[in-house]
């Protein structure tokens, strides 16, 4: 395969890491070898750095690369790159990440890549995240909310891609709470049904809920990694792949 998947969300907080992984597991145990990269990442506590998202990624593939590789700025602000990055003086330069992708997707059959925040999240005064993508050229999975407000947030995301000429492969809706009533489950059900009429890509999920993340991070990976929409994510991936070559 040889290529990649850029994973990017609603908002922060819909489960893109957990989707990355889930993915990037999904297509190691059918024998690819597979690299993770989380180019950004802000509120990384230097003491609890097993806790971060890259490293979460970097663990559950089990991969021996350098985390300073899979994630080339970290900043321990909790706040949006632009912030993070000012407040501790640097900047964040999009071609040093293009060249460690560069470096990373040549040892591997397929790279999962996840984004920070949404696709609008500013990264330096003048680049977004949708600079990032299109700078390193890959297809989008857009991971999004299946309650109440998830309508409006992907469809923003969905045009905000299209504008730009991103190409989206799938958008994988995600229970990031538990639908305990009547009307949490009756907004679930319609939030998929409408986003399947309106979103002009395929809606996948929703994933089930994964209570007690992160503390049951890798259990709960391990469970996704089998679902039936990571399984049907990952065919619109190697269809994706097939008809670029």
């Amino acid at each position: 395969m040889n290529h990649g998947i850029f994973i990017t969300g609603t908002d922060t907080g819909v489960g893109k890491t957990l989707v990355t992984a889930a993915l990037a597991l999904h297509f190691k145990k059918q024998g690819l070898s597979v690299g993770v990269m989380k180019p950004i990442e802000t509120g990384v506590s230097p003491s609890r750095e097993a806790q971060s998202d890259a490293a979460r990624l970097r663990a559950i593939i089990e991969s021996d690369e350098p985390l300073g590789a899979i994630r080339p700025y970290a900043f321990e602000l909790p706040v949006a790159p632009l912030a993070a990055a000012q407040k501790e003086g640097q900047a964040i330069n999009l071609e040093t990440i293009k060249k460690i992708y560069r470096l990373l997707s040549s040892r591997y059959d397929f790279m999962v890549v996840e984004g920070v925040g949404g696709v609008r999240v500013p990264i330096t005064p003048k680049i977004g995240v949708t600079d990032l993508i299109r700078l390193l050229r890959l297809p989008v999975v857009v991971v999004g909310r299946s309650g109440l407000g998830g309508i409006n947030h992907a469809l923003l995301t969905i045009e905000a891609l299209q504008r730009s000429r991103i190409p989206i492969l799938a958008l994988v809706l995600n229970q990031t709470e538990s639908a305990r009533s009547a009307v949490a489950r009756l907004q679930q059900r319609t939030t998929l049904e409408i986003l399947r009429k309106q979103a002009g890509v395929p809606v996948l999920g929703p994933l089930p809920y994964e209570p007690g993340i992160p503390g049951r991070f890798r259990p709960a990976v391990q469970h996704l990694a089998r679902s039936a929409a990571i399984k049907k994510l990952a065919q619109l991936v190697k269809r994706a792949e097939r008809r670029s070559r």
